[in-house]
């Protein structure tokens, strides 16, 4: 009988010891989704810097509220005329965060939401704002017609 105590007391402390290793070995990370309400009147510049914003107030916030959060990933999305489209995404850990605050440098930028949201003036340069440049793809050897599409039937 002492020898099944003894032998059931040591799995139960080797299930506590390996259950308290493992629970220091997880991380906790959170995820945000945000939105923006985008009127007509503003440059997609601007929405992207409130964006931003919104995004770095948001990080601060999480690490401070919780103290034991290893990880923050934020996405703003943009809403306009009832089209929602992603802006940003920013991820980034307690130990980068600390180190250097710039929230662009741990964000991704959606170079598509310009366009998708209607915003075709393009005041913004792919340049400063981290963006994806357009590439031009050259025109097709051959015509465009319909008669010429693999896919056409004229029945």
């Amino acid at each position: 009988m002492n020898l099944y105590l003894r032998l059931l007391s040591a799995v139960i402390l080797a299930i506590i010891s390996l259950t308290a290793s493992i629970s220091i070995g997880l991380a906790e990370t959170k995820e945000r989704y945000l939105t923006l309400d985008s009127d007509g009147s503003q440059s997609f510049a601007s929405l992207v810097q409130q964006a931003e914003d919104l995004a770095k107030e948001s990080i601060a916030r999480e690490f401070q509220e919780n103290p034991a959060l290893t990880e923050v990933t934020v996405i703003i999305t943009a809403d306009r005329s009832r089209q929602r489209v992603p802006v940003l995404r920013s991820r980034v850990s307690r130990h980068d965060w600390q180190k250097d605050a710039r929230i662009e440098q741990w964000t991704r930028y959606f170079a598509d939401a310009q366009l998708l949201l209607g915003f075709r003036d393009g005041n913004i340069s792919p340049a400063n704002s981290g963006f994806s440049q357009v590439i031009n793809v050259p025109a097709p050897s051959r015509s465009t017609f319909r008669e010429n599409d693999p896919g056409f039937r004229d029945d």
